[in-house]
Formats: structure tokens, sequence, C-alpha cells
């Protein structure tokens, strides 16, 4: 009888602590989830890390990422020191190292509510992409800010049409200006490769080409400095060689081919000049795979200074909330000298500055003409 009634009580003393005070079964209290934008963070580092042609490892990627988050939680006040996970270091995304990095960034977050979860996002992105400068690759998040990853910025001037000659025409759309100069020489500039429904560069240039040609031209000079770039370089360069190797193409993977100067578009005797091109660290990419082109092929002397080096290609990844990541997926070298011009840049023929750019390349072409 004694056991009895101690199983009984017992059983009461259990019964009371699993109920609330008006007879409720108690639930555990849930996890406090952070919200991190994880979906986002995700495809942003497996974007990054799989296609990144500077074979990016997951380990030097989810550091600076979380290294980043830290220094913004760290500006805005809050408390960070959290420690750093241990990552693999090999250039394919781990599922087990984004799932290490989305924890602490959760902890983070729930420590440190004072940051939005799109902040935070925005700059693990951004600090993750700094693993791997290239100018090809960037971050633009939902507001439209971009964030580079390479940090380059030109320092030189933009193109310097000279005072003297007669004009050629322009500017037009796209900024090309034209000059005949003393001695022959024909001077052309522009800021962009643009290409629209109704505007083409290549056709703009060729008819200036022609127009020069009718004025007497013996060389062609063309100032290619804060050159944006877009599309007709390998046009332009196949007017100027012979069906020569120009640029090989480098993947992640490895050599993905070599670029050919497209013989049937070369153009006439008349127009086969002596060609000078001026650049320095403004601007990028068609006027370096222009003048990369002609290097290549010893068809033109590139005067001024070494260009910005940024001679890829890249792959746009867009997310819902209408961000982008873009990633460099390629990078070009030179087919004949396997010169590495992307991020080193073109290293020019005859060192200028920019005052005095233009009269060098005139000194030059007239030696040649």
């Amino acid at each position: 009888m004694r056991r009895a009634v101690l199983m009984v009580v017992v059983a009461g003393l259990v019964a009371a602590a699993c109920t609330t005070g008006n007879g409720a079964v108690a639930s555990p209290t849930p996890a406090k989830t952070a919200d991190i934008k994880r979906a986002k963070l995700d495809i942003a580092y497996s974007a990054f890390v799989d296609q990144d042609v500077h074979h990016v490892t997951s380990k030097k990627a989810l550091e600076a990422a979380l290294d980043a988050v830290q220094a913004e939680i760290t500006s805005a006040g809050g408390k960070a020191g959290a420690a750093m996970p241990d990552f693999q270091d090999t250039d394919n995304p781990q599922t087990a190292d984004f799932n290490k990095f989305a924890q602490v960034v959760s902890q983070l977050v729930v420590q440190n509510t004072q940051v939005s979860a799109d902040r935070i996002a925005d700059a693990a992105i951004g600090g993750m992409i700094k693993a791997s400068p290239d100018c090809h690759t960037y971050y633009l998040d939902s507001t439209g800010k971009l964030r580079n990853s390479s940090g380059k910025t030109g320092t030189g001037s933009g193109a310097m049409v000279p005072s003297a000659g007669t004009s050629l025409g322009g500017p037009d759309q796209a900024g090309l200006t034209g000059k005949m100069l003393p001695g022959g020489i024909a001077y052309l500039t522009w800021h962009e490769f643009a290409v629209t429904g109704t505007y083409k560069i290549t056709d703009a240039v060729k008819a200036m080409l022609d127009k020069a040609l009718a004025q007497g031209a013996k060389a062609w000079l063309f100032d290619l400095r804060a050159n944006v770039g877009g599309n007709g370089a390998d046009l332009m360069a196949s007017w100027f060689l012979n069906g020569e190797q120009t640029l090989s193409v480098v993947v992640k993977t490895g050599n993905a081919g070599t670029a050919t100067a497209n013989k049937d578009l070369r153009l006439g005797a008349a127009y086969q000049l002596p060609i000078a091109i001026i650049l320095n660290d403004r601007g990028g990419s068609a006027p370096e795979v222009l003048s990369a082109s002609l290097k290549e092929g010893k068809r033109a002397t590139i005067v001024g200074k070494t260009s910005i080096g940024c001679l890829g290609a890249t792959s746009p990844t867009h997310m819902n909330d209408g961000a982008e990541i873009s990633v460099t997926v390629q990078e070009f070298t030179g087919a004949l000298t396997g010169t590495k011009y992307n991020n080193n840049g073109i290293v020019p023929d005859v060192a200028a500055d920019d005052a005095t750019a233009v009269d060098k390349a005139v000194e030059i072409l007239k030696q040649k003409i």
C-alpha cells in the first residue's frame, strides 16, 4: 500500500512538471532564426566559386565574406569577433562550408539586430568577390549600388584631340572625332565601342577612314584613352591583320581555344598604313582587345601608359530581388607571345605621359611613313 501511494505521488509530480498554471501542456520555446538572406548568399557563393577563372577557393571566398560581415557589424556599432570556421581549400562550392558560414552569420545577426539582413548580405557578397579581384567581377545590389572586386581606378586623362589639323568630323554619339594632322596622319578617337539598332561604331570608324584616305592619309593614330569598351574590337582588328592568331581564351578548366583574325574582313592595301594606338590606365576591355590583337600581330605601336588590364569575359547571375553577381569566366592571353594581359594590362612599346603621348605617336608614325 505504501508503494502504491509513492507511485501516485511521483506521477503527480511528473504531471505538474508538464503542465502550466492554467492546465495547458507547455511547448518547447523555438530557437530564434535570423534572416540572413541565406538563399541569396548561397546563390552568390556557388556562382562565384564554381565559375571564377582564377580558381578562388571556398576558403578564400567565405573567409573574405565573413570578414566583411563582421566589419559591417562593427561599423554599425555592433559586436563582432566571431571565430573563423575551418573551410576547405578547394575551388569548388562546398555545402558543408556554406552551412558553417551561414551558422556563424546567423549568430552574429541574432546578437546585432540593428543591422538589416539586406545590409549583411550585401556586405558578405561585396567582400566575397574581393577574394579574386578582376575588373569584370562585380556585385550590383538591389538598390543599384555597384561593388567592383578589383578596386582599380584609372588616374590618366581622356583622349586629347590635337588643336592642329583639319576636321574629319565628329563627335558623334560614340564620341567619334577625327582630324587630319600635318604629314598625313589621321587622328581618330572615340569613347565607346557602341553598337545599337541604328548605329555601329565599326561602320562609323570605317566611314571616317574612307574620308581620311580621300584626303591623303598616310598613317592611322587611334587615341583610345578612357574608352569604356563595347563591341566591334575583333572586327576592327581583322581589318588590319591577315588571318593571324590574336588572343588565346583561358577558362577555369584550361585553354578554350584561340581567336583568329577574319581574313575575309581585311581591308584593301590602301588601308594598310602604319598604326599607333595611345592607351593609359583609364577605360579598358574592347580598346585593349583591339590593341593587344594588333600588338600580337606586330601591326601597331602602343604608346602611352600600361592599360588597366580588363581583357576577359563575364557570366552574370541574376537574383530574385534584382541584384546581380557577375563573375569572370574567361581571360585573354597573347596567342603568339603568351603574354597574360588580363589584370596586368598592355605595356606600351613607347612610354609617354598623357601630355606628350600624341606628339610621341606622331613622331613614331612619321618615321614609318
